[in-house]
């Protein structure tokens, strides 16, 4: 069906040996569903790698892209990874297969592509109406993540995650985020379960977690949340009368001891447990604040506050109970545990803040504020937080961030310090920005994907006061530019602190007295971290990796949605202005005159900018291309690759004539999808869309890209196709609403149809978004001068 579109299936592995293997035949025997295939194992004990990696040997699918974790990460975090890396549009992760249906499958991927609708649902189990979200809940059985199938490109970027912190259901949790929207409905099944497959039932964190994503979109103060809120207090295992005997006082004590190892989930579903049997339990309250407060959910731990201020009794009420019979315990009685509540909070409200010593420097933009809570959730879960402050830089963030930071300064969390930008500084300028407000021994500049699993600040601090020659240390993360600090290159022989070149962004350690400073020049990203690692070393620093020292890197979270990949012209425009700053030769005469003139050629092809070639490379190809080597590259069959290779090359130096007589050559080629969009951009800026159109339509559906969209819509505005451009617009909107290019393009559209004021208003949203590409001076839809 060559109209079906892209799907990504995801499957998530957790010590499932006897039934992997059914789940993923299931699948590769459906050979009509283009599909790419993520399988992650998590950290299995029971032999499923071998069962997975037999599998995969023996079907050789050329789309499947095999993970393994050494570390259980849990079924949303595996989830979230796969969503990070996919090129589908429809998203499928059932938890197992016995039978596919793969006709109804089909009819249903057609579905769901065709709609306006968010989900595809196996049956009419998704509520429509709070009321019914809570009935819901407080059931026995609940859909599985097998019976929805998502279309990503209609889900809001701010909602497009799973929750990381549950293991089953995550898709249930994802439509209670969605809960406004419309869902597509199947009678029929189109998968039925593997019968071994175990999916444990809803347990009192699974319910807490879907009131708290409903609590999310209901407004402040309505009955829908108090409704909510009064659901998550009044949360009970089962409907027996309650007695003073059946309270563990024991599980407050191991609640205290998961707070203080950082262990804040689990800490807070022990609290809920003490909740469900005593609903007024003050200890268990304080608890429960503290907790809330620690992950940021301000809100929810006010409305606590406030319950608790009601409820505290009255002086004859005090009387009264003290009057009351005493209840035997073991060791630790329940008033022990109120105690130790009420003097942790007296010594955290007498003792003085101590001095900072590490300002965290994090740049954040359009639709971050997810990203960001979410780091700052993380440090303050597993890092020592006492001598840290916070700086945040603000770049007319497109979504609530402003609001979030508000709050967290008015609970002056880690000294928050917030600077706000009226539009996109960039990272370097940004974290300028920080340094200057910084009056601390030392800077970590992060970027707001970052995830700690561990105390990685204070370790890294430890190391700069060891190793002062040290102007910059970095640690090592799953997703970095740097082969050097990417956690599957680290050997466990290696030292604690390693000299290199240069560090990654995101997450680099700064000696403040250093005075380093990024350079703007390189706007909104790339190379600004290496300049900044040759600046050091140029001061006569070091630089270092600390190999074991670990963080987790989200990549992509905000360049991505900016369009900024190694493809993008921001790249490859700092990659020229790195080189020619600090005059990095890029090639040695020695070595490209051992080969032959022809092989010559080929490797300034390897060599050039592809964007901006740089001049001793142009005049080094001139040198080559004589009259007798154009002829003998026109006289000559060329492999595939060889083709490739020579149309790219004259292309980059802009030889048309050359170029157009090869590329007659193409045809019937399989092109790699870098050369289509390549080709694509070259003749997009010069205004020849019939080839634009002619290489696109050649990408294969898993080459699709939103870049690949973005070129068909602005092709439709610059022919005035309005009837078939806005539609497309809308779309993409939807799927990228940071995308700066759309707004230039929504403008655009206003301007040819006479609205000035609306052009006006998108073509400003679009330079707040990217300055340096929207600017004053005139640009074509992606950021090229006219």
């Amino acid at each position: 069906m060559p109209n079906t579109p892209l799907l990504t299936v995801t499957i998530v592995v957790q010590d499932q040996k006897d039934v992997i293997e059914t789940t993923l035949t299931s699948l590769y025997e459906c050979s009509d569903i283009p599909l790419e295939l993520y399988v992650i194992d998590d950290a299995s004990s029971d032999g499923s790698d071998q069962v997975i990696e037999s599998v995969l040997d023996y079907y050789q699918h050329e789309q499947t892209f095999y993970f393994q974790h050494e570390q259980a990460a849990g079924r949303g975090y595996c989830l979230n990874e796969a969503l990070l890396q996919c090129s589908g549009t429809i998203f499928w992760a059932p938890n197992s297969i016995n039978q596919l249906d793969e006709e109804l499958f089909l009819e249903n991927l057609d579905r769901l592509h065709s709609s306006y609708h968010t989900a595809l649902l196996q049956r009419a189990v998704v509520p429509s109406e709070q009321a019914e979200w809570l009935g819901l809940i407080k059931q026995d059985q609940w859909p599985v993540d097998e019976s929805f199938i998502w279309n990503l490109s209609k889900i809001p970027a701010q909602n497009r995650y799973f929750s990381p912190h549950i293991d089953s259901y995550c898709g249930l949790e994802l439509a209670a985020r969605l809960q406004k929207h419309s869902y597509l409905q199947s009678e029929e099944p189109w998968s039925r379960p593997n019968s071994l497959a175990e999916v444990q039932p809803p347990n009192s964190l699974l319910q807490q977690e879907i009131l708290f994503s409903l609590l999310r979109g209901t407004t402040p103060h309505g009955d829908q949340r108090a409704d909510i809120l009064e659901e998550l207090w009044t949360l009970k295992p089962n409907d027996r009368p309650l007695t003073e005997r059946d309270f563990d006082i024991d599980l407050l004590n191991e609640a205290v001891k998961l707070i203080d190892d950082g262990r804040l989930n689990t800490a807070l579903e022990k609290i809920e447990e003490v909740l469900a049997e005593r609903p007024s339990h003050p200890a268990a309250k304080q608890l429960k604040i503290k907790i809330l407060e620690r992950k940021r959910r301000f809100v929810e731990a006010s409305e606590l506050k406030h319950e608790v201020n009601r409820d505290t009794p009255t002086e004859p009420e005090q009387k009264e109970n003290e009057n009351q019979p005493e209840t035997p315990v073991t060791e630790t009685t329940t008033t022990d545990s109120e105690e130790v509540v009420e003097e942790e909070q007296e010594a955290e409200t007498a003792a003085p803040k101590s001095e900072p010593e590490i300002s965290l420097i994090i740049p954040t933009t359009i639709y971050g504020k997810g990203a960001l809570e979410h780091c700052l959730v993380s440090i303050s879960e597993h890092c020592n937080t006492d001598n840290l402050q916070l700086i945040v830089i603000d770049n007319a963030s497109l979504d609530d961030t402003h609001d979030y930071l508000q709050e967290l300064q008015e609970k002056q969390f880690l000294q928050c310090k917030i600077i706000t930008n009226n539009q996109n500084n960039g990272f370097p300028a940004s974290v300028n920005q920080g340094l200057e407000e910084a009056d601390t021994p030392y800077a970590c500049i992060m970027h707001n994907d970052i995830e700690f699993t561990s105390d990685a600040l204070t370790q890294l601090k430890a190391l700069m006061e060891d190793h002062p020659e040290y102007a910059l240390i970095g640690p090592a993360t799953n997703k970095t530019y740097n082969p050097e600090q990417a956690s599957r290159n680290i050997e466990a022989s290696s030292p604690g602190l390693v000299e290199t070149e240069y560090i990654d962004s995101f997450c680099m350690m700064v000696r403040t007295e250093s005075g380093l400073r990024l350079d703007k020049a390189y706007e909104l990203a790339f190379f600004e971290d290496i300049d900044l690692s040759f600046q050091a070393r140029t001061d006569g620093y070091k630089v270092g990796v600390a190999p074991h020292i670990e963080v987790t890197h989200h990549l992509g979270t905000t360049t991505f949605p900016l369009d900024l990949d190694t493809e993008s012209k921001q790249y490859w425009k700092n990659v020229a202005y790195f080189n020619e700053k600090w005059g990095i030769e890029k090639f040695s005469e020695e070595e490209l005159k051992s080969l032959g003139p022809f092989d010559q050629l080929l490797a300034l092809d390897e060599l050039a900018n592809p964007l901006y070639p740089e001049q001793e490379i142009i005049e080094e190809f001139e040198r080559l291309f004589t009259d007798e080597m154009k002829t003998e590259i026109f006289n000559s069959d060329h492999d595939a690759e060889t083709l490739c290779q020579l149309v790219h090359l004259f292309m980059v130096m802009d030889k048309r004539e050359v170029m157009r007589r090869l590329e007659d050559r193409l045809e019937g080629i399989e092109l790699p999808a870098s050369l289509i969009y390549q080709l694509v951009r070259f003749y997009y800026n010069r205004n020849i869309y019939s080839r634009c159109i002619h290489y696109l339509d050649q990408l294969k559906p898993q080459n699709e890209s939103l870049r690949a969209d973005l070129y068909r819509l602005a092709i439709q505005v610059e022919n005035k196709n309005f009837d078939e451009a806005i539609p497309m617009l809308r779309h993409l909107m939807d799927h990228a609403p940071a995308n700066p290019t759309l707004y230039k393009l929504a403008g655009d559209i206003h301007k040819f149809n006479g609205n000035a004021e609306e052009a006006a208003s998108f073509h400003k949203l679009a330079k707040q978004i990217n300055p340096f590409r929207f600017d004053k001076t005139p640009t074509d839809a992606f950021g090229f001068e006219l």
